[in-house]
């Protein structure tokens, strides 16, 4: 018996000397999720990679002067011309009937979770290089900018 309690003890005492040692110094911390991505998204962006030959999609995206990128975020609080174009998407691609206002609200955050469940990503409500990725945005012909149905780049 004295044997079997002191394994256990002395088995519990390094466990708990494990989990303490990483506490006693610095401590690592994990990055936040928006961490691997360049801001806030604040405009749109217009590409043909990864689309129909003939054809682009617009999507959300982060401007800093004349650069964009798509590798962008947002989440409920967002505002301006990346959350307004997100909205526009949701409601012209997957039916809904959101205001375009810009503002990522309850609603927006609700569309988008059920845009995300029906494209099978995780089903957050924020927006990522996921959604970026695998919703569908518009997609307009290049040649007369028709507008064309929706697309994901994926």
């Amino acid at each position: 018996m004295t044997i079997c309690s002191t394994r256990w003890t002395t088995g519990i005492l390094t466990i708990g000397a494990l989990t303490a040692s990483p506490l006693s110094g610095a401590m690592a911390v994990a990055p936040s999720a928006t961490a691997a991505y360049t801001e806030q998204c604040n405009s749109n962006q217009v590409t043909s990679v990864g689309v129909t030959p003939g054809y682009s999609i617009t999507r959300p995206a982060y401007q800093s002067g004349v650069d964009r990128t798509a590798n962008c975020w947002m989440d409920y609080g967002s505002a301006g011309k990346g959350a307004e174009w997100l909205q526009f998407s949701l409601n012209s691609c997957y039916g809904f009937r959101l205001a375009t206002d810009g503002v990522f609200g309850s609603a927006t955050r609700s569309a988008l979770a059920s845009a995300q469940g029906q494209e099978n990503i995780t089903a957050d409500g924020q927006y990522g290089t996921q959604s970026s990725q695998y919703l569908k945005f518009p997609r307009y012909r290049e040649i007369t900018g028709d507008r064309s149905g929706c697309e994901s780049i994926n």
